[in-house]
């Protein structure tokens, strides 16, 4: 219902922006894109009307244009405004065009090479450092917020995002979300081989061809071994362990 609902929006005027297109839904509300007059292109988040009638969402849903509104880099949308009319409220974001690294494997079953890999991870990997120099954890590091074009990698969708504190949000929370997307990108190249009278399921680090080291990395990541404190060793051992991948 609230999808068919959205599609009501498609060519009016909101504001100083025409809707354009729907672009996707989530929990808190969908996500349209928009244009000005001059042309230009704009990502607006729509909120739920429901998502502000109680007072922690309406917390939540600040996070995101604060956080944003404090981060200055061109891989990551910059906040542009908010739009507060009657049974319309949300966010304006600077629109960055590409395709997410979900509609990358599953629509166009894309497979990343190695050099992809190490390229795509070692741009991920100082984005999320930026974050937390600026004391911010994303928490939401998946494929479908993760935008590639022309192998330049953007990082969008701050809803989760927060301030990192030394007991609830903390940065290692974004390090087992690197660890998955990694994964992700591994397997799209991976081709499985026939296993004769074999239907236990394997681990990943027994499937994959990986060196001693770059299983390690990974394990460390997604917290099979002791895991990391900071950005930084991992920025330094995933250089090692895949540079030359």
């Amino acid at each position: 219902m609230w999808f068919k609902n959205s599609k009501k929006y498609s060519g009016k005027k909101i504001d100083s922006y025409t809707i354009d297109s729907l672009i996707g839904e989530g929990r808190y509300g969908v996500c349209f894109l928009a244009s000005l007059d001059i042309g230009q292109k704009v990502v607006i988040k729509k909120f739920r009307s429901t998502f502000f009638n109680k007072n922690s969402n309406s917390k939540k849903g600040m996070y995101e244009a604060v956080i944003l509104s404090k981060l200055k880099d061109h891989r990551i949308p910059e906040f542009l405004g908010v739009i507060n009319q009657k049974d319309f409220y949300g966010f304006v974001l600077e629109y960055k065009d590409g395709c997410t690294v979900k509609e990358l494997l599953f629509k166009h079953k894309y497979q990343f090479s190695g050099e992809e890999y190490f390229n795509i991870g070692i741009q991920l990997i100082r984005i999320i450092k930026y974050l937390h120099e600026n004391g911010i954890v994303h928490r939401d590091i998946r494929i479908p917020n993760i935008l590639i074009n022309n192998g330049e990698v953007y990082l969008i969708d701050f809803g989760l995002a927060r301030f990192a504190d030394n007991s609830r949000y903390l940065y290692d929370l974004d390090f087992s979300y690197l660890g998955d997307f990694l994964l992700y990108l591994l397997y799209s190249s991976f081709q499985e081989q026939k296993k004769i009278l074999s239907y236990k399921k394997i681990p990943w680090y027994k499937e994959l061809l990986l060196t001693a080291e770059q299983e390690l990395f990974l394990k460390k990541l997604l917290g099979l071994e002791l895991v990391y404190e900071n950005i930084y060793d991992i920025e330094k051992d995933f250089t090692n362990a895949f540079s030359n991948i």
